[in-house]
């Protein structure tokens, strides 16, 4: 029984550290304002899934905390903060339905700063889709590569 004592205080300790790090982190950016997701002249994707994809992008980057706030498209931010805060355009530039593969998809991102329009970030992706998945669950996809692009980019 003396044994697990020591065991049961560093366990304790170590989640308390890691509930304090995870609650204590400060965003990257005041505020995120993310325009409607855009396709290019060839991709045929529905603008059911690109609604989907919006708001689940929206959602997911309000859930990671990069940004205090996540705007949505047309938003307007005080001229104090425009200086730390971005806006995100993501733009689908090619879309190939797969068959018994999967779909692949390429998406440009690019983050800019409100003040001075100058780019942050640009990120070019490919990524893919099971080939029967309706549009929202390929927006819910999306919006998860989106933000996990962005978590990185910004890292």
């Amino acid at each position: 029984m003396r044994r697990f004592v020591p065991m049961a205080i560093l366990l304790g300790i170590s989640f308390a550290v890691t509930s304090l790090s995870a609650k204590d982190v400060e965003p990257k950016f005041k505020s995120a304002e993310v325009k409607h997701l855009t396709k290019g002249n060839d991709v045929n994707l529905s603008q059911d899934y690109l609604n989907y994809a919006y708001d689940n992008v929206r959602e997911d980057l309000q859930k990671s905390k990069l940004f205090g706030i996540v705007l949505e498209d047309g938003a307007t931010v005080a001229d104090a903060d425009a200086a730390d805060s971005v806006i995100i355009e993501c733009k689908i530039v090619d879309y190939s339905r797969g068959h018994f593969v999967v779909s692949d998809g390429h998406i440009d991102i690019t983050i800019t700063r409100r003040s001075d329009h100058t780019v942050v970030q640009h990120i070019n992706e490919k990524f893919g889709w099971p080939p029967n998945a309706n549009d929202q669950n390929k927006g819910k996809y999306t919006g998860n590569i989106v933000t996990q692009l962005i978590k990185r980019a910004l890292k």
